[in-house]
């Protein structure tokens, strides 16, 4: 008896990592130790104020939002990696 033929990919999904962050991105934890890991973090919910080094406000030289998945977008015309 032949086996079946095998209905799954023969390769893995790439999984993409994020773009590090933008160098101008800043929150207070970078300033502050709070005693927590970043792996204990969610990555659903996230309620850390940032703020742009290079505006010094909360949206960056494009006039878009700061954020920790917002700032890793390399497509932004300020994003600068790390």
């Amino acid at each position: 008896m032949d086996p079946m033929p095998s209905t799954e990919p023969n390769e893995l999904p790439v999984i993409e990592q994020p773009a590090p962050p933008c160098r101008h991105l800043r929150n207070k934890g970078m300033y502050v130790y709070a005693g927590v890991q970043e792996s204990e973090l969610e990555d659903d919910y996230d309620s850390t104020n940032y703020w742009c080094f290079e505006t010094m406000k909360t949206f960056g030289p494009d006039d878009q939002g700061v954020g920790g998945r917002e700032c890793r977008n390399s497509s932004r015309s300020c994003y600068e990696p790390i």
